[in-house]
């Protein structure tokens, strides 16, 4: 089944044709836009593999300006796709079913289009790869979804269902971005290298080289922390692969750990190391 009235919150066990209706959404999307799209990829909860999902199909779009889409929407509207003026911030929203075209009641796509780079774009992605890779989050994220489809009214409940997901959403955003990077090389800064003192409490004083990825910011609002391993002297910067993420329960922001190239750590290892602070 693909497709609800505006509106309704229905959830259905997730089916393989969402995923085939998607492909072909993306193939038709890329015959009408060609080298618009810098990426383009099915999102959502129906491209969540493990949970229950409103059976409306959602493809992110990215595109350097969003003036050459708007330049095909005669021609987008023509092939079912109805542009949505002012539904999203930093996003165009475009949307097909029948209660667009004006023949029934059913919404059965939303179209994305995002900038590409763009925190929506990254979002998208980052959200959907850590739900099909965690599953545990996936199943919190299922069991929310299924309350709130009991709390709020079948029809006109949208909204109120919408609301409900964000806390979680952001929550878990936070740790995709942070999930993201396993396996990444990345420059880590250091601001707490091996045998310096906390600037507030001069008792504790640092293992290991900690520091933080520039411009990235994680959950807590700061730049993303990075414990680095296995680099017996202090550092200013350091280029290293991400080789862990440490899972914080009582807050917003997960760390990394980084290694040098060829170095590798058991997971007791890695929390022997870390207990200095992550206790």
């Amino acid at each position: 089944m693909i497709g609800l009235k505006r509106g309704t919150v229905q959830l259905y066990d997730h089916d393989p044709a969402w995923e085939e209706e998607a492909r072909r959404t993306i193939l038709q999307l890329r015959n009408i836009l060609g080298d618009v799209i810098t990426d383009i990829q099915h999102v959502g909860s129906t491209s969540i593999r493990s949970i229950k999902a409103k059976p409306i199909i959602d493809i992110m779009v990215a595109v350097d300006r969003f003036e050459d889409i708007l330049a095909f929407e005669k021609t987008l509207r023509e092939a079912g796709f109805y542009y949505r003026p002012g539904n999203l911030p930093h996003q165009l929203l475009f949307a097909c079913g029948s209660y667009y075209d004006g023949s029934g009641d059913l919404q059965t796509h939303f179209i994305h289009v995002v900038l590409t780079n763009s925190a929506d774009h990254i979002n998208y992605i980052n959200f959907r790869d850590y739900m099909n890779s965690t599953l545990s989050a996936a199943k919190e994220y299922e069991r929310l979804k299924i309350a709130l489809a009991q709390e709020v009214p079948a029809e006109n409940g949208r909204q109120k269902y919408l609301a409900g997901k964000h806390d979680f959403i952001v929550r878990m955003l936070a740790k995709a971005l942070a999930h993201s990077y396993l396996g990444k090389t990345v420059e880590i800064r250091i601001d707490r290298p091996l045998g310096s003192t906390h600037p507030s409490h001069p008792e504790l004083v640092y293992p290991i080289n900690y520091g933080y990825i520039p411009g990235v910011i994680g959950g807590d609002g700061e730049e993303l922390d990075v414990y680095l391993l296995g680099v017996e002297e202090p550092v200013d910067t350091y280029l290293a692969p991400i080789i862990a993420m440490i899972h914080r329960h009582n807050d917003a922001e997960d760390k990394l750990v980084a290694a040098p190239e060829g170095k590798h750590f058991t997971r007791e290892e890695i929390a022997q190391a870390v207990a200095f602070q992550e206790q």
